[in-house]
């Protein structure tokens, strides 16, 4: 949702607010809220603007209407490995999720792995969470997990790797017992 989308919703959101308390007053007994009504409904300048606020209260609300009816698009990203003549070979982004994470767990040390992909036209770029063994030095196995899966991806899928960004998000901790 863009920007202006979330102002749109939010203006509309406080316009609906504001209507539904009025109305909620005049229902409690405030004739005041009718009375400025009847009176706008009689003077031609305040018609006029009743009947702009009216319009752009419709506007907003067909547009979130059918904004919500859109569909998403159909099928899963995919990343290109070959044109050829008789055309495109491509793999799907959990195919790709798999590479990763079986040329991640070749890695001494490496516990649990979550990759994340994106695939644009300079390449596939992967972003790895993990929990490693506290037993290894960090930079080191983050420099040859790096290595070995842009490798291990440009030799099984031929994808351009750009960027293998590494993130630790977890020691694991074996048996820890407190002792009381």
């Amino acid at each position: 949702m863009s920007a202006l989308d979330r102002v749109m919703l939010a203006f509309f959101a406080l316009l609906a607010a504001v209507l539904a308390g009025l109305f909620l007053a005049v229902i409690a007994g405030w004739t005041v809220p009718l009375d400025l009504f009847e009176f706008s409904l009689l003077n031609n300048e305040y018609r006029l603007l009743g009947g702009v606020i009216a319009l752009v209260f419709l506007l907003l609300a067909l547009r979130f209407l059918l904004g919500s009816l859109r569909l998403a698009p159909a099928g899963e990203k995919q990343a290109v490995i070959k044109a050829a003549d008789l055309g495109l070979v491509s793999i799907s982004m959990p195919a790709l999720e798999n590479l990763v994470v079986r040329a991640a767990r070749q890695v001494k040390g490496v516990r649990e792995i979550r990759p994340r992909l994106d695939y644009g036209p300079d390449g596939l770029a992967i972003r790895l969470n993990l929990t490693v063994n506290p037993d290894r030095n960090l930079p080191e196995m983050a420099a040859e997990l790096q290595q070995r899966v842009q490798e291990y991806i440009a030799s099984t899928a031929g994808l351009d790797v750009p960027e293998v960004q590494v993130r630790i998000k977890g020691i694991f901790q074996e048996g820890q017992h407190r002792v009381e």
